[in-house]
């Protein structure tokens, strides 16, 4: 397997790098590397020598389409920092000398995932202390200000696949054929955004297990991050496509408005009709959800594929269900 392979390849690259580019970490002779978590498009191992822990993380693909996604991800990383609510990073290669990946070391952060019935409110903090950030002018960032038309093209990229593919029921497909050209006829409403903008750093990757909770808590994956509305990110958080992918989490409405208002105190008040923003954007936060379901659905037929997990691909066949998907677009009228 691919992580089995990587083990000793990381090993081999400690041993050589240890006492040179890598010597700020203290590595002894007998450090450890683990496994740890993978994800669709990055493998996470533990690199272990005591009393001192990190993540050594490879990234396998890039979902912004980036040459150097290793480098994208460390100077966002980088840039957080002084949120104090990411993870410190402290070394990146990208040069696929040694890996056929690139890969990056940061800090290993103690805690569990969130809880949506305990934690919503440390999750509005971390939301309003990243939030609160000042951008730079000279900032590395991608922007998106024309957030439906970018979901629009994301889900036009993130479907391509599916159109000719005798895998996909024909029903799905005359769903999502139905659901781009609503939201195509009905972008003109990304105009409020653009009148109102609002600017912040989103994660764009929101859900329970990208945040770890414990004494002190992070958002962490930051492997494509935008500045954009804030939108983005709280809307991501909220919906049940996000509160059911791994934690099978409703939230009622209360629990919404409580966040909200947590949420915008840490803003010290600054609202901005956020709930109006949330609200508007939704139908788009679905067409990339759904989107990135079909397309996946596809991939993990593909025998290629270096990283498949079982657990993903049985939620993806659940989120393809025709009555949920439905389900979530009837208020919006798609």
């Amino acid at each position: 397997m691919v992580k089995d392979k990587l083990i000793e390849q990381i090993k081999g690259y400690i041993n050589i790098n240890r006492k040179t580019t890598l010597r700020e970490l203290n590595l002894k002779e007998d450090f450890e590397i683990q496994f740890l978590a993978q994800g669709e498009y990055n493998i996470n191992f533990t690199l272990s020598s005591f009393p001192n822990k990190y993540v050594f993380r490879v990234n396998t693909g890039s979902q912004l389409q980036l040459e150097n996604q290793i480098g994208y991800e460390f100077n966002s990383l980088k840039y957080l920092e002084k949120s104090s609510v990411t993870p410190k990073v402290f070394f990146v290669d990208g040069s696929l000398m040694y890996f056929d990946y690139g890969v990056l070391i940061m800090e290993f952060l103690e805690g569990a995932p969130l809880d949506y019935g305990k934690d919503l409110m440390e999750a509005a903090r971390i939301f309003s202390r990243i939030h609160s950030l000042e951008i730079a002018k000279d900032n590395h960032f991608i922007t998106e200000k024309n957030i439906f038309s970018a979901r629009i093209g994301e889900g036009e990229r993130l479907l391509s696949n599916i159109w000719d593919s005798p895998i996909v029921d024909k029903r799905v497909k005359s769903f999502f054929d139905k659901f781009l050209e609503w939201a195509k006829i009905n972008k003109d409403k990304e105009r409020y955004f653009i009148d109102n903008p609002w600017y912040v750093i989103n994660n764009t990757e929101v859900n329970s297990h990208n945040f770890i909770i414990g004494e002190r808590s992070y958002l962490i994956d930051w492997e494509k991050p935008v500045i954009s509305d804030p939108a983005q990110d709280l809307t991501q958080f909220l919906a049940p496509t996000t509160t059911l992918w791994k934690a099978s989490y409703i939230l009622s409405s209360d629990e919404k408005e409580e966040f909200f208002k947590n949420y915008i105190n840490g803003l010290n008040g600054k609202d901005r009709d956020i709930r109006d923003r949330v609200d508007l954007y939704t139908p788009y936060l679905y067409l990339r959800a759904l989107g990135w379901c079909a397309h996946a659905y596809v991939e993990y037929h593909d025998p290629k594929k270096e990283i498949k997990n079982m657990d993903t691909f049985e939620k993806i066949k659940e989120y393809l269900d025709i009555d949920f998907m439905e389900g979530l677009l009837r208020k919006f009228g798609v």
